[in-house]
């Protein structure tokens, strides 16, 4: 009986875990909008402790029509994708998410930049939460276009996503 009980105490709370799927879901649902008719190249800086979040939004946005595949590791910085420079800090993993083209005949591909924090805010992380949408947010600029923050005991917090991505913009 003891065992079962110390299984239940380690269970995942049901509530971060619906949390979770929110945020993915409303981050899948921005960028394959975004991306419509375009190729697609998602970069994500993920703490080592949450990769399999790269993998979940990967299968959200294939739920959601792009055909997608991770390449692991560090990307070719010299494509222009605007990688952070930070997202090479210890402990912390960039996993591009790529999709092809939607047509032959369409050249453009939507670059988005996801910073996924985890752990005990430094005093160098600052609070997120504020950040204006008058800030840099082009995927050129080396501004993430998404920030995930993992810091809250209740769940993971979209605190930022650029207008770009946003559903007013798509219209």
């Amino acid at each position: 009986m003891e065992s079962s009980l110390s299984e239940w105490r380690d269970a995942p709370d049901l509530s971060v875990v619906a949390r979770e799927r929110t945020a993915l879901a409303a981050m899948a649902d921005a960028i394959a909008a975004a991306s419509i008719g375009k190729g697609l190249r998602v970069a994500v800086s993920c703490p080592n402790t949450h990769l399999a979040l790269v993998d979940h939004l990967a299968q959200a946005l294939h739920a959601r029509g792009r055909i997608c595949r991770c390449l692991p590791g560090e990307p070719d910085l010299g494509d222009g994708g605007g990688l952070l420079p930070e997202w090479h800090e210890e402990g912390r993993t960039v996993v591009v998410i790529v999709s092809g083209l939607a047509t032959e005949t369409d050249r453009a591909v939507r670059n988005v930049n996801i910073s996924v924090t985890a752990g005990i805010p430094t005093k160098d992380s600052g609070d997120v939460s504020h950040q204006g949408t008058s800030e840099p947010t082009s995927s050129t600029g080396g501004a993430p276009d998404i920030l995930l923050d993992y810091r809250d005991p209740h769940g993971p917090l979209i605190r930022y996503m650029a207008p770009h991505l946003s559903a007013d913009s798509q219209r």
